[in-house]
Formats: C-alpha cells, sequence, structure tokens
C-alpha cells in the first residue's frame, strides 16, 4: 500500500503509481492486481497531512529486492507512506 499526499492531485498521483507499478517490474518484480483507491482521509494527521491518495498494490517481488525497493521508496517526494506485507501463497494442486 502507498500512500500519496494529497495536494499532488488526483492525476499526479496516478502517474506517480504507474511510476510505482514500473519500480516493481524494474526491480524483476510482477504488478498481479493495482487498486488506486482516490482520496481519503487519515486516522491522525501524518506529516502535517490530513488525507492522501491511497493506492494498493498486490505483487510479486524477490525478497532479495525488497531492500533496494524501500530505498527507492523513499526517495520518492509525493510519496507519505507505503506498507509492503508479505501475503502467503495458496497451495499449489497436484
Amino acid at each position: 500500500m502507498t500512500i500519496y499526499k494529497a495536494d499532488l492531485g488526483e492525476g499526479k498521483a496516478k502517474d506517480l503509481s504507474k511510476k510505482v507499478s514500473e519500480l516493481i517490474t524494474s526491480l524483476e518484480g510482477s504488478v498481479i492486481e493495482n487498486n488506486f483507491w482516490g482520496k481519503r482521509r487519515f486516522a491522525y494527521e501524518i506529516k502535517h497531512d490530513t488525507e492522501g491518495f491511497y493506492d494498493v498494490f498486490v505483487f510479486d517481488i524477490e525478497p532479495s529486492n525488497i531492500n533496494q525497493l524501500k530505498t527507492k521508496l523513499n526517495l520518492e517526494s509525493g510519496l507519505v507512506r507505503y506498507l509492503i506485507s508479505a501475503q502467503k501463497r495458496a497451495k499449489e494442486e497436484k
């Protein structure tokens, strides 16, 4: 999940979403699903902002590339927060 600054506007937030998607694929990952939720109000103030654009990604990437992804996300100025969590894979049928 990523949250972009509200003052970017929806168009630039979607552009940043595309950039994050390209970043994932550049690190040999694949984006399975991308849900842009739009502007939402925060439960509490984050970096003096009260709202932002939420974007949820489901992606597959090698664990060794996660630190590179985090480093590059930290450099994005339009990003307020991000959260990366592991999802268990479904057992494949034999």
